[in-house]
């Protein structure tokens, strides 16, 4: 019974792969590049207070998004290798240096990285439909897209 409490007990303390404090752009190896990938998309939205470590949000859970802030998404392309783009950080914090607002950068990492750039780019269409939905909820809260 003992070893039963502490086991539980070591479970709790336990964290998963899944919640990430800072999430961090989606980091795939070669081998994913060959045998592609499906597609996963992640917006993860920076903001002056947090412009260092992205919060993950979705368009039923804007969480931080300043509605009344601008809003830039970066959005990056085929990645035939898996790694993250080298630029997208630097972007974020240069956007965030000029003006307070919302950078919202769109990973969508698992589908884009693939050796055969048409089978990442039979994927756009699905991303732009992510993205859609987001900011059709976005319109709903009144947020600033200028």
């Amino acid at each position: 019974m003992l070893r039963l409490c502490f086991f539980i007990s070591f479970m709790c303390l336990v964290k998963s792969d899944t919640d990430e404090t800072c999430p961090s752009f989606t980091r795939l190896s070669f081998h994913s590049a060959v045998v592609g990938t499906g597609l996963s998309v992640r917006l993860m939205l920076y903001t002056q207070r947090d412009q260092t470590c992205a919060q993950i949000i979705n368009s039923t859970a804007l969480g931080s998004l300043n509605v009344t802030k601008k809003t830039t998404f970066i959005i990056h392309g085929f990645r035939p290798t898996g790694s993250p783009p080298v630029w997208i950080e630097e972007l974020v914090q240069s956007l965030i240096s000029v003006q307070e607002m919302n950078v919202v950068v769109v990973d969508w990492n698992r589908g884009a990285t693939t050796v055969i750039y048409p089978h990442a780019s039979s994927k756009t269409r699905q991303v732009a439909s992510i993205l859609k939905e987001f900011i059709d909820q976005m319109l709903v809260r009144k947020t600033c897209l200028r």
